[in-house]
């Protein structure tokens, strides 16, 4: 925080406790707190400042350079520090349909994880909350994390992952969008942006992919690990068509429902497995090239149409004539580059 010029670090605590002298009633505290080295070189935390709350707090952010938003029970509210009376003074609140469990902020945006209504975006603006966008569909929202500018990937705690986007005008829509959802084995806590790949790997964006030269890694409630890939339309499209071989030649059948209604994807679409990609390169390029031609051998035209969706992931047939290595060898770089 940073109060009359001065820079102050502080360890910021949301807790919940039972008031035994309210019959068992649930409460809650911000503690702001600092970290000192004492004289025999011990460190010491120390309380410098506590707001009292009437439900248990379950999530806080820093707002500003002097300001804490935080979720006390269905209510989100905002505080500031005041120097003069050593006291965070009340600036706003505003009730929720359910608890924020995640809040983050990018000023004057504030974005929650509710655990009832999935995400809702907040504006603070004239000292008031304004409710701007929220979820089209209500999910036990979890976590969520800010990929692009106005495009959220947001989880539950019922396995799910979504992509949301914000759309810019909101005279036309008030809902976040969704664009893509899939279905992990475990519900996703964290998701956290970095490069994890190795030194022998070149550092350069796959293509067809939108990561920015950093690699997503999510953490599950079991201690799984995720490396998660942001697809452009045309490497999409090639990883799902070879996905699907895949499902019908292990006879397990395509995962989501094809074509679309009225015009709009259907967004279970815009997800591939990446276990299926493994499981295609341990069976080797051979099979791959087998499995195209025997459609063929069927009257199809199965090999020209990969060879054409191989051609449109823009860089992808670099150094490599042949359409099933280069697919073969893109995949490998997506699914085993990342160092977990």
């Amino acid at each position: 925080m940073e109060t009359e010029g001065k820079i102050y670090r502080y360890i910021v605590v949301g807790t919940g406790y039972i008031n035994v002298t309210a019959s068992s009633h649930l409460k809650g505290r911000v503690l702001v707190l600092s970290v000192i080295l004492g004289p025999s070189g011990s460190v010491e935390v120390r309380r410098r400042y506590q707001i009292p709350c009437e439900a248990p707090v379950y999530s806080l952010a820093p707002y500003s350079s002097s300001s804490l938003v935080y979720c006390s029970g269905h209510s989100i509210n905002m505080r500031t520090l005041n120097t003069q009376t050593k006291k965070f003074d009340v600036v706003a609140e505003k009730k929720l349909r359910s608890p924020a469990v995640q809040i983050t902020v990018a000023e004057p945006w504030i974005h929650l994880s509710c655990g009832e209504d999935s995400m809702l975006v907040l504006k603070f603006e004239d000292d008031k909350f304004n409710e701007l966008f929220s979820d089209e569909v209500a999910r036990n929202g979890f976590h969520h994390f800010q990929l692009l500018q106005g495009f959220f990937l947001a989880t539950d705690k019922e396995l799910g992952v979504v992509g949301l986007w914000q759309p810019p005008d909101r005279r036309n829509v008030e809902s976040l969008v969704t664009v893509v959802e899939a279905e992990l084995t475990s519900s996703i806590s964290r998701i956290r942006q970095g490069n994890l790949r190795p030194p022998w790997c070149m550092r350069r964006t796959p293509p067809g992919t939108k990561t920015s030269g950093k690699d997503l890694i999510a953490s599950g409630i079991d201690g799984s690990m995720f490396h998660l890939t942001l697809l452009e339309e045309d490497s999409l499209h090639l990883l799902r068509y070879i996905q699907d071989l895949y499902r019908t030649k292990a006879g397990i059948g395509r995962h989501s429902p094809h074509g679309a209604e009225n015009g709009v994807r259907d967004p279970r679409m815009g997800h591939v497995d990446g276990d299926i990609l493994v499981a295609v390169l341990k069976l080797g390029n051979e099979w791959l090239r087998e499995v195209l031609m025997k459609l063929d051998e069927t009257g199809g035209s199965a090999l020209a149409g990969f060879t054409e969706l191989v051609g449109k992931v823009q860089g992808i047939l670099q150094g490599e004539s042949d359409p099933v290595d280069a697919a073969m060898k893109y995949m490998n770089e997506l699914v085993h580059g990342v160092v977990l």
